[in-house]
């Protein structure tokens, strides 16, 4: 396994608020504007962070960022991005840009993963045949089903922890990801300190 040369780009972003299914207007929006992106196998697109839940959608905050996973020698690329402005399809602000680098956790979360099937059952032997595929030697911790609509699609998926992953296995897992629709947010893994709180 090579270290990871993915990165994860983040932006400030402002605007008012923008619908809950965001995600697959989030990415065509970003695909118009960087073109190099549908065919970048290791882009991904994070679940934004910092938006306020209100009765008709989210309340995008000064606290609100875009995150774009993606390799390194895309930064070039992505800081054109800074005050650009795209519809979600409600606008948004594209601010200042900085660059996080992959830690390398023991544990990783991923808020969505989808492989295609429904059944719990169906995603553990899923997901089982993706660690292996990424030789991976670790445990994993399946958590609460979820939904993401995507223009007419529906996305099931569930929450996925792993543990038990040295430094190596980290970085690989969180530059590869698990199961389909990265671009949409799906099968990106984030540093989790701890496995107490899983299940509760």
């Amino acid at each position: 396994m090579n270290a990871a040369n993915a990165v994860d780009f983040v932006f400030a972003v402002s605007g008012d608020r923008i619908g809950r299914d965001y995600a697959g207007g989030l990415y065509r929006a970003l695909a118009a504007a960087l073109p190099w992106l549908d065919d970048e196998p290791l882009a991904g697109v994070h679940p934004m962070r910092g938006l306020t839940p209100c009765a008709d959608g989210l309340i995008v905050g000064g606290r609100t960022r875009l995150l774009l996973r993606a390799p390194a020698q895309r930064a070039a690329d992505c800081e054109r991005l800074q005050g650009a402005h795209i519809e979600v399809p409600a606008p948004l602000a594209i601010g200042r840009i900085s660059v996080r680098e992959l830690l390398a956790y023991p544990v990783l979360h991923a808020r969505l993963v989808v492989t295609g099937v429904e059944d719990e059952a169906d995603f553990v032997a899923d997901v089982e045949r993706g660690v292996a595929e990424l030789e991976l030697d670790c445990e994993m911790i399946v958590g609460k089903r979820g939904e993401l609509q995507a223009g007419a699609e529906r996305l099931v998926g569930f929450s996925l922890m792993l543990h038990g992953l040295s430094a190596a296995e980290s970085l690989h897992v969180q530059e590869r990801g698990l199961g389909l629709h990265r671009k949409l947010g799906c099968g990106l893994f984030v540093p989790h300190k701890s496995i107490a709180a899983v299940g509760t």
